[in-house]
């Protein structure tokens, strides 16, 4: 009898946004499962929500594989210094801790005016737009670069410069080497960043550069790690949360009756958030994260061999039975259970705060500001970036 073909990532989601319908019957057989990826290697996908924390939490999975391990866009920066997924153990938490102060709860609270007149100046600036509008040239793409390049003390001017080579970086590919597309890139953000951390020697300020240069005089990390540090935050700093935003205006067009209940009440804008980042999370067809275990490990019955290759499904997890009643529904209103939208373990979002913050801003409001707010395309007519990791649109056109 021959042996079934292994199941295939990716696994495109429908119109976009709702789970695929092979990953909801590959997950409904169980946790963990044999795949094949894009680049023709096999692994495991993991899409239970309990064997994914311990995955993530566990610390005989090491966030990058034995050579050659190109299966992922992250393989071209993991290893560079200041890269927070290339680092482990106590280097992981020491180089976290330099940065962590920045996006802190309450750093971020202290955010929240800036955030809400810079969403609320976008607003104006897309309703003054002939119609239909691009909403991604006016809002979801412009906000999260406008707050990151505060937050970080970089000019807002140069963010299509650094969005560009983020985006270069986040590419699904498969080239390696020292002259791929996406490790030039890295390597050219790695060049902008060097020439601000210069600037600000000069001209400091109440920012993450100057954070960043502080630690590297008290010794608390070297100058390129420093540089790696702030690489990284720029590009996880604004691609996650255009897709997110994007993701969860499509939600609410796809639940008119969920649109209508935040109108009416705008206090479940926490809760929406949340149930949009549960359902509707940032990505295309096979995201999470790559893990690879040091030794012979056994998840669920089910044995991995030392150094495979093991994805961490998180969006997959949002629809395990065991921990969400009825994951399929969008309820804004659901009782809160954590999400794993922001990963888990040492390695999770240390940006998450932020990301939520500017979610809330702009669902607390957008409606309030736009109450006949609709695409101006059929759903299947918008253009998945299914080449950038964290997914979104080249578009978004909308009417109001």
């Amino acid at each position: 009898m021959s042996e079934q073909p292994l199941p295939t990532l990716p696994m495109w989601r429908v119109d976009h946004i709702e789970p695929s319908p092979e990953m909801l019957a590959l997950r409904a057989k169980g946790p963990i499962h044999r795949v094949r990826f894009p680049s023709g290697d096999e692994g495991w996908w993991v899409t239970g929500y309990d064997e994914a924390k311990a995955v993530l939490s566990d610390s005989a999975f090491r966030p990058s594989g034995m050579p050659p391990a190109a299966v992922t866009p992250a393989t071209v920066i993991l290893g560079s210094p200041g890269w927070l997924g290339s680092h482990e153990g106590s280097e992981h938490a020491r180089l976290r801790t330099i940065v962590a102060p920045a996006f802190s709860s309450g750093r971020v609270k202290l955010l929240a005016q800036q955030v809400e007149a810079i969403a609320a100046q976008l607003f104006e600036e897309l309703a003054a737009q002939p119609q239909p509008a691009d909403l991604r040239r006016h809002l979801s793409f412009p906000l999260p670069a406008m707050v990151i390049s505060a937050l970080m003390g970089v000019p807002y001017e140069d963010h299509a410069f650094f969005a560009r080579l983020s985006d270069k970086v986040m590419t699904h590919q498969h080239e390696s080497g020292p002259r791929s597309a996406a490790r030039l890139a890295w390597e050219e953000l790695r060049a902008y960043i060097r020439g601000k951390m210069r600037d600000k020697r000069q001209d400091p300020g109440d920012n993450l550069l100057t954070d960043l240069l502080a630690a590297v005089d008290q010794g608390k990390a070297t100058e390129e790690e420093a540089i790696g540090l702030a690489a990284g935050m720029l590009v996880a700093g604004h691609e996650t949360t255009v897709a997110q935003i994007e993701f969860g205006l499509l939600a609410m067009f796809r639940h008119p009756q969920q649109r209508e209940r935040l109108v009416g009440d705008p206090s479940l804008v926490d809760k929406a958030v949340e149930e949009m980042l549960r359902l509707y999370p940032p990505g295309a067809g096979w995201d999470g994260i790559m893990r690879y275990p040091r030794t012979a490990v056994t998840i669920a019955g089910v044995h991995i061999p030392a150094e495979s290759k093991v994805l961490v499904g998180l969006p997959a997890t949002s629809f395990d039975p065991r921990h969400f009643d009825d994951p399929e529904i969008f309820d804004i209103g659901r009782e809160e259970k954590p999400h794993l939208a922001f990963s888990h373990g040492p390695h999770y979002c240390i940006g998450m705060e932020l990301a939520r913050l500017e979610l809330k801003v702009v669902f607390g409001s957008i409606f309030q500001h736009f109450p006949a707010l609709r695409l101006a395309v059929a759903p299947e007519e918008l253009m998945l970036r299914k080449e950038i990791i964290t997914g979104g649109f080249e578009a978004f056109p909308v009417l109001w």
